[in-house]
């Protein structure tokens, strides 16, 4: 649609009567959130094949994670945020999953539901291990970062932005689909 010229015309809405929110998601924002996103993953060595798991609510950010596996040729993985640990760490295990991508929380009504605790126990729980974890912190409850495995979803954005890994992402991509390796 961007390249059609269509980059300022909404792709879609978000409208959370939960929290207030409320956005408009146009073509050339979401193509920008989604390749950059794409550049971050590809950087912790998600690649075509491989599988991640999507945690989270339903947010913009849930949608731009399972596009950017999608634009990796990776297989997106999406289980319910707030899903009970013993639950989640089945899914991991037969997933086996390089990355996860999940949020601090969810809303539900009233209630927060802290889901870091809960993919945290899960991943203690299950016989596989990510590599990563890419953690979208919301305001309504941030999450405790485990050293090494957790990162930031929101500064990792910023970093490749600032680094242009998106155009690096993009040669390597058409590279690829050039040499017929997509």
């Amino acid at each position: 649609h961007v390249a059609a010229g269509r980059g300022e015309q909404v792709a879609y809405y978000y409208d959370s009567p939960v929290t207030g929110v409320k956005q408009r998601i146009r073509y050339a924002e979401l193509l920008d959130e989604v390749a950059t996103l794409a550049a971050v993953l590809a950087d912790h060595g998600v690649a075509a094949g491989d599988r991640v798991v999507v945690y989270m609510p339903m947010i913009p950010q849930a949608i731009a994670g399972m596009l950017a596996c999608a634009r990796l040729g990776a297989v997106h993985s999406v289980v319910f945020g707030g899903f009970a640990a013993k639950e989640l760490a089945t899914r991991i295990e037969d997933a086996e999953p390089k990355l996860v991508l999940a949020a601090s929380c969810g809303i539900e009504g009233a209630r927060v539901v802290a889901y870091k605790p809960l993919l945290d126990r899960a991943l203690e729980l299950s016989q596989h291990k990510p590599s990563a974890v890419l953690m979208w912190q919301r305001p309504q409850a941030e999450a405790s970062m485990v050293e090494g495995r957790d990162h930031d979803w929101a500064k990792a954005v910023a970093a490749a932005r600032a680094a242009d890994q998106v155009q690096t992402l993009h040669d390597k991509i058409e590279d690829a689909k050039a040499s017929g390796k997509t």
